[in-house]
């Protein structure tokens, strides 16, 4: 029977041995943070996305604030479909400089999928985690659970999609960011009650029982104790969410309900698009393909580097 393959050793680990040194004893050492972070950047994926995210995220800084061209500044004078020295990617039929609704519209969809994704966490946080350390307790937190489980499958029940469309076009007529509440505000309730069972679970454990019989005050008990220990799942949530709130946006944005004039976003550069010239729409598609795809490796790779049960989670 032939023998089985010599498990290959990282460069650290090499290192390591050759200086003496236990392995074993090198990582009971790290934190949990040093463990994560060896995980995480050991991981192709992770790298992918975050240099993909990194480049998007300096375009849409520097582009805007030294391209000479405004989103919906007209230039009549040329007739070009196709990028030039002048005119990167070419102008719309309206006259319209592409490259420049494409950088814009990046910053602008940045700005709404990472507002969107932490306020969403933070909705389903507080609901999730209240509902759960309460449920059982009492008469008063039987009915707090069941008030707040309630209001989650309100919500989840609640046509979503004609209420943004009703009421984005409106609040844009004070500010765009209205976008990331009203975004928010209909994204929450899976994710809180995810976290709801995941804090019932918590609760029941013996140190959140000695905090308890020691007096200590539920909210300290839910920062220290419960909210630790179920950040991983809020971390890998939020990273994910960005992507599904960009493509929200872009969607209510495509449509004709999403961002407005003056303002603009990929979703409405998208809409403005030209079959018989691709400069006017593929771009934007790239762009937001490889937005999204940027934020999913870094979101699998962080589910990776938690999950202990992952080939990749070796130090």
């Amino acid at each position: 029977m032939a023998d089985d393959p010599v498990p290959e050793l990282d460069a650290s680990t090499e290192a390591a041995l050759q200086a003496g040194i236990d392995p074993a004893e090198r990582i009971a050492s790290m934190s949990r943070t040093e463990l994560l972070r060896r995980r995480f950047l050991r991981n192709p994926m992770a790298w992918a996305g975050m240099v993909t995210f990194g480049i998007l995220v300096v375009l849409a800084i520097v582009m805007p604030m030294i391209y000479p061209h405004e989103p919906y500044s007209l230039d009549l004078r040329a007739d070009v479909n196709t990028p030039t020295a002048d005119h990167w990617f070419g102008l719309t039929n309206n006259g319209w400089d592409t490259f420049s609704r494409c950088m814009h519209g990046l910053r602008v969809s940045l700005v709404i999928g990472i507002g969107t994704a932490v306020l969403t966490s933070i909705i389903a946080i507080l609901v999730g985690t209240v509902a759960g350390y309460v449920g059982g307790k009492g008469k008063l937190g039987a009915l707090v659970d069941s008030g707040l489980v309630n209001l989650i499958n309100l919500f989840l029940v609640i046509p979503s999609l004609l209420l943004l469309m009703l009421f984005g076009p409106i609040l844009q007529q004070a500010s765009w960011l209205w976008m990331i509440p009203l975004l928010a505000i209909f994204s929450w309730m899976l994710t809180a009650r995810v976290l709801r069972a995941m804090t019932q679970q918590l609760v029941r454990t013996e140190y959140v029982e000695a905090a308890r019989f020691m007096g200590v005050n539920p909210v300290v008990i839910v920062v220290r104790h419960i909210i630790p220990n179920i950040a991983s799942w809020i971390i890998i949530d939020t990273t994910l969410g960005v992507s599904a709130a960009v493509l929200g946006e872009t969607g209510l944005s495509f449509i004709g309900f999403g961002i407005e004039r003056p303002q603009v976003s990929l979703g409405t550069v998208l809409s403005n698009y030209e079959l018989a010239n691709p400069w006017t729409w593929v771009p934007a598609a790239v762009i937001l393909a490889a937005l999204v795809i940027s934020i999913n490796l870094m979101g699998e790779a962080l589910r990776d580097a938690l999950d202990p049960t992952s080939g990749s989670s070796r130090v």
